[in-house]
Order: C-alpha cells, then structure tokens, then sequence
C-alpha cells in the first residue's frame, strides 16, 4: 500500500528537522581527512572521497534539497 502523495512520515520530518536545524546552525558537514573532503549522509555513512571541498559541499547541498523535495512531495 502506498502512502498518500503528500503525507509525511515520522522519519520524513525528524530528516526534514535535522536538515532545517544544519541549514541555521551554519556549521559545514564538510570535512578533510588525508587531502580528501567528505561529509556524512543522514544515515551517518561517510560520503566522498571528493578532491575539493567545494564539491563535497555542492553534493552536500544536492543531498539536502533531495531529502527537502522528498518531504514535501516534490519529485524529479
């Protein structure tokens, strides 16, 4: 059974909540580890290797905005 389009599960707004509470507090996700730059994903699971930080964060971003239009029901 599928879920209404525009219902939100439990989960769906504790990741909406996490994301709005990352997008005030202001602080990067972003880091380096061996010349290397990643972030983790909402799972906790570590993301990269990218070469520069500037494009783990742009993934970063694109990560946020997919969790954000899954939420509010946007698709793609």
């Amino acid at each position: 059974m599928s879920k209404p389009e525009n219902s939100s599960t439990t989960a769906d707004l504790q990741r909406m909540e996490a994301v709005d509470a990352h997008d005030t507090a202001g602080s990067s996700s972003v880091f380096e580890k061996d010349s290397l730059w990643y972030f983790h994903n909402s799972a906790g699971e570590q993301v990269g290797p990218f070469r520069y930080a500037s494009e783990a964060q742009s993934n970063l971003e694109r990560l946020l905005n997919s969790i954000r239009d899954t939420v509010s029901g946007k698709q793609d």
